[in-house]
């Protein structure tokens, strides 16, 4: 005896894959793209911010965000700021550093973000100035970008039973 798949079993099964993978923390750890000017590549501190993750990866209106910025420690780091700016939401704060001795992650948390589209900016300062500069965007989902389109195909309408 055969097991029957049907193209309405199969719909909901792609949907829960692609929020599998939507959700999964490497998608949330992209790689460091190169820190803006004046910084170059090669300089011995354009890695010196090595990631900027934050989860959920997938947020609706209201949700809370966290958010780790992983830090290469250094004799010349000092201070650490975040910022998280959107049309109608801005936030930022800083960490004082101790160079070498200093934690390599830092946590921050923000609470019932409003929809939008984000963008996360991390900088890294030394006494010398900004050492390394990491940008990151996501949006927050609202009412309006979690409504389904409608299916522009008619439908029958049901049948009742046969009547005889």
């Amino acid at each position: 005896m055969g097991t029957r798949v049907s193209a309405s079993m199969l719909r909901p099964l792609a949907v829960v894959g692609w929020l599998c993978v939507m959700a999964s923390p490497a998608l949330a750890q992209a790689p460091v793209p190169p820190a803006e000017a004046p910084l170059a590549e090669d300089t011995p501190h354009s890695k010196l911010i090595q990631s900027v993750t934050f989860s959920p990866v997938v947020a609706f209106a209201g949700a809370d965000m966290r958010i780790v910025v992983r830090v290469q420690p250094e004799a010349g780091n000092r201070r650490l700021q975040l910022s998280v700016d959107a049309a109608t939401f801005y936030a930022s704060t800083e960490r004082q550093l101790d160079g070498v001795d200093g934690a390599r992650a830092h946590s921050f948390n923000l609470h019932e973000l409003p929809a939008g589209d984000y963008q996360i900016v991390a900088t890294l300062e030394g006494s010398d100035g900004i050492r390394s500069r990491v940008t990151r965007s996501f949006k927050v989902m609202g009412e309006d970008d979690t409504q389904l389109q409608a299916d522009p195909r008619p439908t029958q309408p049901r049948r009742r039973g046969r009547s005889n």
